[in-house]
This record gives C-alpha cells, sequence and structure tokens, in this order.
C-alpha cells in the first residue's frame, strides 16, 4: 500500500508545483491591454401581436351572400318575360337585412 500512497504524495506535490508555477509565469508577464468590447447592437423591443380580430359581415358582404343565387332576370335578361312573383319574392329577402 505504501507505494500507492507514494504515488498520490508524488501527484499531489506535481499538482501543486504546477500550479505555483503557473501562478509565477502569469504575475511575470504584464497584462497586455485589451480592446474594449463593442457595445452589444440594440435590440428592439418586440411588440406583442394582436390577435387577429374577427370581422362582422358588412352589408356588401350580406348582399353578396344573398346575391349568389342568379335569377330568371339575370340568366335570360330584363325582356325575357319571366314571372312576377320572383321579383316579389327578391324585394323583401334584400329589405330585411
Amino acid at each position: 500500500m505504501s507505494k500507492q500512497y507514494n504515488k498520490l504524495i508524488k501527484r499531489r506535490r506535481r499538482a501543486a508545483y504546477l500550479e505555483r508555477r503557473k501562478k509565477a509565469v502569469t504575475e511575470s508577464n504584464p497584462k497586455k491591454a485589451t480592446p474594449k468590447a463593442k457595445p452589444a447592437r440594440k435590440v428592439s423591443k418586440s411588440v406583442p401581436k394582436k390577435p387577429a380580430t374577427k370581422e362582422e359581415p358588412t352589408s356588401v358582404a350580406a348582399e353578396v351572400k344573398s346575391s349568389d343565387k342568379a335569377t330568371a332576370e339575370d340568366v335570360l335578361g330584363p325582356d325575357s318575360g319571366a314571372p312576377e312573383e320572383a321579383k316579389a319574392e327578391e324585394a323583401p329577402a334584400a329589405s330585411e337585412e
């Protein structure tokens, strides 16, 4: 066991010697003037995104939805002799919205 313990002592002495030597070298050399660090880039604060608002359907959009269906007058033209009932039903539907 004594041989292994001697190895341990040698290792500790060697580590202490290397530490002392390293400290002496750093103290003997004057410190070099380190260039000043450049200031970091300015980072703009991120603006939190607003949640997307759901758009209310406007009257124009409502008219587009109601006018999706083509009437006989749209297809055949105004002089086609389309029945008057179709025109009467369209008028109240548009006035409700």
